[in-house]
């Protein structure tokens, strides 16, 4: 299945045996009538939106993550702020994958689409394989921008704790900024299928959490939680460090402010000086990890010496 980076994606019976019901598990198949849907054994019907995502949470969820917050966050992946990542992600993704085949990659969390998007991008220009990039996430205003500003890539509005895809679907799973259900990971995995689990180090944003919360216990931060639960539910096979600084102007630092979690809790004072500051440089610090279901066994991590 070769994927157009100008033209949206044509679903078909191939994209739709991806899917699994939400309700029931069972497979899905495309259903055609006067527009496109979703259809399982069972009979449980899930339309196929006009911007060309698919609903399948059988309720409404409930994020904090809003329109403003994934807005600015395109906006400042657009202006190169997570660009050194997504070429570290690519280029292990690269060294995994056999040349000329077909790989399926999916992005949990994926917000409006921005982080895939550019991954997607970077893998087309290696040129060693067709990829397929498919989002999912909680929430519908996100999954409806990347929709709108990717069409070439497949968007799901869906529950990471229940997975709307068939088992062992993916090659690779990215988990960038976003929580994790390692089961449902696992579980979509094929059998040496890869997870990269990005999070954030003590130095991420340090300059925008002591503006925030100098002198309070949210002045520090470390991920120590994190790894340790990485580590009891997959086999870590290796961790990626990686620092850099960045200068946002005046324009983008209020996008800065919008994308972080860190300003809902800060004192809007404190907000409104970071706002009205000239330039900003912040320091991104973070770790991808990179893992695998325990119970395949370990190989060299492509890259690793």
């Amino acid at each position: 299945m070769s994927i157009n980076n100008n033209v949206p994606l044509n679903w078909n019976d191939q994209l739709a045996a991806v899917f699994q019901c939400p309700i029931c598990s069972e497979q899905m198949r495309l259903k055609i009538t006067s527009s496109k849907s979703l259809i399982c054994l069972n009979g449980h019907c899930f339309d196929i939106s006009k911007q060309g995502y698919v609903n399948l949470l059988p309720h409404a969820g409930k994020t904090k993550y809003n329109k403003q917050l994934f807005t600015s966050r395109k906006i400042l992946s657009e202006n190169g702020l997570f660009d050194p990542l997504i070429q570290q992600i690519s280029g292990l993704i690269n060294k995994a994958s056999p040349p000329g085949g077909m790989i399926k990659i999916l992005d949990a969390g994926c917000g409006e689409g921005s982080h895939l998007f550019r991954l997607h991008q970077e893998l087309k220009a290696a040129g060693s394989c067709t990829v397929l990039g498919v989002g999912v996430d909680i929430s519908k205003e996100g999954v409806q921008m990347a929709s709108k500003n990717y069409p070439q890539l497949l968007w799901c509005v869906g529950d990471i704790a229940n997975c709307p895809f068939q088992s062992g679907q993916f090659d690779f799973i990215s988990n960038i900024l976003s929580p994790s259900n390692y089961s449902e990971f696992q579980r979509l995995l094929r059998a040496e299928g890869l997870i990269f689990k990005v999070v954030p180090n003590r130095g991420y944003l340090q300059e925008l959490r002591q503006l925030f919360f100098a002198s309070t216990d949210k002045q520090a931060y470390n991920n120590d939680n994190t790894l340790e639960l990485f580590r009891a539910k997959l086999d870590l096979l290796d961790v990626r460090e990686l620092q850099y600084s960045v200068t946002l102007n005046q324009a983008l630092i209020p996008h800065l402010v919008n994308m972080t979690p860190l300003s809902w809790g800060a004192d809007e004072n404190r907000k409104q000086k970071v706002l009205a500051m000239n330039s900003l440089e912040i320091t991104i610090d973070l770790s991808i990890l990179i893992g695998r279901p325990s119970f395949i066994p370990r190989p060299e991590v492509p890259g690793h010496r």
